[in-house]
């Protein structure tokens, strides 16, 4: 009893001298033990310090603030003590972050977290939270990357759009932009996990690229989220069948108008209008007052025989067109010399596509077919024929891993592939060949595979 006493005076005497600690030294200790509740998850302890630190020491760490922002989200998240309090405390130490430290922290990223906290708890309007975000997103593309925060962006303007703050042509500028942004970081992500994978077919990977590629591909996952969040926000507004009349009526208006014409092909191409009077005649009326890049790639796209198609995608290529509609030339261009038979040649324009856009997955299908439908000419035997597939199937699984869009399509592929490759059966009863060996193909394929 006399022990249990002792104790707690000798608590009581400690929290007073917590909450009137004034020295640096005390500054020291109060943080030390703050920082050790925290650390520890003891929440509920670390702020009843937080409150007596950032009131005495509020220059003493960094850390106070860091830890303050994971006491009031664990608070939030338990909803312990008063809502409104919270969200201001978490604000607090956010905005903290910001101003006293911005050598020091992500700034982009906490604004970012501002503007979602500020959403998800109705502090200020849509306006003023949209304007946060949009004046980030436009000062700072480059670190604008949290996920969570495109898709707070974009549900944003769309609300502005509906309140008739925003133009549909605002939208579509915001749409743009924030998917061009996530393409671009799609494709440095895909670039990694691709350049690892090819690598892996002839060199073993070692722990820390084997965790790059998981890391990666969890990021490609996450902005394939966004993407589709953001095309399904998007919604109907962005259909052939709501642009073509839109645009259609405002054609006579604006048909000597560079930047309007510009603004109509780019969307009318994103979504593949193409086949449109409204697409060819834009085209044509862009190219007479201002011959281009663009409007020579459109021009290839409504030409009637493949010579001219190519004819005017390569002017468009020799004219400078930025390297997502190049990788869609080469895309397309692939397509048709595969319809025409012509594999080795299409190989060589999906990979051009694939280089250009890392995170392009469909041409990577598209080579896995025409290698699937080659057993036929490729391969000296029965079992070679077959094991053709395995190559097959290393295509298909790359476009899945490089464009989570694809996964499950992919995976279907793989199976099906791997499924037509020799089993463990076909290849024990061929004495001619064991695991392990590489077979290696001498038609258009020209590439190796190892037997399982």
């Amino acid at each position: 009893m006399i022990l249990r006493n002792n104790l707690l005076i000798a608590l009581t005497v400690f929290s007073f001298a917590f909450a009137k600690a004034q020295a640096p030294d005390d500054c020291n200790v109060m943080l030390s033990i703050f920082a050790e509740n925290a650390k520890s998850k003891n929440y509920s302890e670390a702020y009843k310090q937080l409150g007596p630190l950032v009131e005495k020491c509020p220059d003493a760490s960094l850390a106070i603030y860091q830890y303050g922002e994971q006491i009031f989200e664990y608070r939030l998240k338990k909803k312990e003590g008063d809502q409104k309090e919270n969200v201001d405390g978490l604000l607090d130490m956010l905005n903290t972050q910001v101003t006293k430290y911005a050598d020091k922290v992500d700034v982009t990223r906490k604004k970012i977290e501002i503007a979602r906290t500020m959403q998800k708890y109705k502090v200020g309007t849509t306006e003023e939270q949209f304007n946060m975000l949009n004046n980030l997103f436009n000062s700072d593309r480059e670190n604008f990357t949290d996920p969570n925060g495109m898709m707070t962006y974009f549900s944003l303007a769309e609300k502005q759009f509906k309140a008739n703050k925003l133009s549909l042509q605002e939208l579509f500028k915001i749409y743009d932009e924030l998917t061009s942004n996530i393409e671009s970081l799609q494709d440095e992500r895909s670039k990694v996990v691709s350049d690892l994978l090819s690598k892996q077919e002839t060199t073993a990977l070692t722990d820390k690229e084997e965790k790059q590629i998981g890391y990666q591909e969890k990021n490609l996952k996450n902005y394939g989220i966004v993407m589709r969040s953001v095309n399904g926000t998007l919604g109907e507004l962005a259909d052939c069948d709501k642009l073509i009349p839109l645009y259609d009526a405002e054609f006579e208006a604006n048909k000597t108008s560079k930047e309007w014409l510009s603004n109509v092909l780019v969307r009318l191409q994103k979504k593949d209008c193409t086949d449109d009077p409204l697409y060819i005649k834009s085209v044509k009326a862009l190219h007479a007052i201002n011959p281009s890049a663009k409007t020579a790639y459109g021009l290839g796209n409504i030409a009637t025989s493949t010579d001219e198609k190519f004819k005017y995608w390569d002017q468009a290529i020799e004219l400078g067109i930025d390297n997502d509609t190049k990788a869609y030339i080469f895309y397309k261009k692939g397509n048709l010399y595969k319809s025409k038979g012509q594999f080795g040649s299409a190989r060589r324009a999906y990979l051009d596509a694939t280089e250009l856009r890392p995170s392009f997955g469909q041409p990577y299908l598209k080579i896995a077919e025409m290698v699937a439908n080659s057993t036929s000419s490729c391969g000296a035997n029965p079992l070679e024929k077959r094991a053709i597939y395995w190559v097959a199937a290393r295509y298909a699984s790359k476009a899945g891993r490089v464009d989570p869009s694809l996964k499950r399509t992919a995976a279907k592929y793989v199976a099906s592939y791997n499924g037509a490759a020799p089993s463990k059966a076909d290849i024990f009863a061929n004495s001619a060949y064991n695991s392990g060996d590489t077979i290696t193909f001498n038609c258009w394929i020209g590439e190796s595979v190892r037997i399982p």
